[in-house]
């Protein structure tokens, strides 16, 4: 398991209307554990990160609108545009196994099952059909499909995603 406290949900990239609510577009669809939470998160500049008593959230597209308690200006909604939310890990329920929160698996290794390392997941693009890791390590590049015949283990303890490669899925000679 993922020692960090708190599990990125999104970020803020904009105020919404006048009266301090935020727009926050959401790391796939993590914001939804936001929808339940007494307290949020932002990040602020420094890197601390300061508590919010939410007070409403709504959906609008793919996006999340939320009215934080004490955020009651657009000039005061404005500040914290660019800032990253999140929420404490012991507030966010638990996942069923196999699955994971897309946070713990951003920076980890990826590794084929005859040892050779591709490098680290830099992002999680998300696809009709399932999720694609894109994959950075060596000067390259690669898009890793998140599927059950592709990724083998997830080793959140060790930081590494052991998967098989299919056949055309990377050019052998570019590892």
């Amino acid at each position: 398991m993922n020692s960090a406290p708190h599990l990125a949900l999104g970020r803020v990239v904009k105020a919404w209307g006048l009266k301090g609510e935020v727009k926050v577009q959401p790391y796939a669809d993590s914001i939804v554990i936001a929808v339940g939470a007494v307290t949020l998160y932002l990040r602020a500049a420094t890197g601390d990160l300061v508590e919010y008593v939410v007070e409403r959230v709504r959906q609008v597209g793919r996006a999340w609108i939320i009215q934080l308690r004490d955020v009651q200006t657009i000039e005061q909604a404005e500040q914290l545009v660019g800032r990253e939310m999140l929420i404490s890990r012991s507030a966010a329920p638990t996942l069923p196994e196999g699955t994971y929160y897309q946070t713990d698996l951003i920076g980890l290794r990826v590794v084929t099952e005859d040892g050779r390392e591709l490098g680290r997941i830099v992002e999680i693009l998300e696809t009709g059909a399932n999720d694609v890791y894109v994959v950075h390590g060596g000067g390259s590049e690669w898009l890793v499909p998140a599927t059950r015949e592709v990724v083998r283990k997830v080793d959140l303890a060790r930081k590494m995603m052991l998967i098989h490669l299919l056949e055309g899925m990377i050019e052998t000679e570019a590892i």
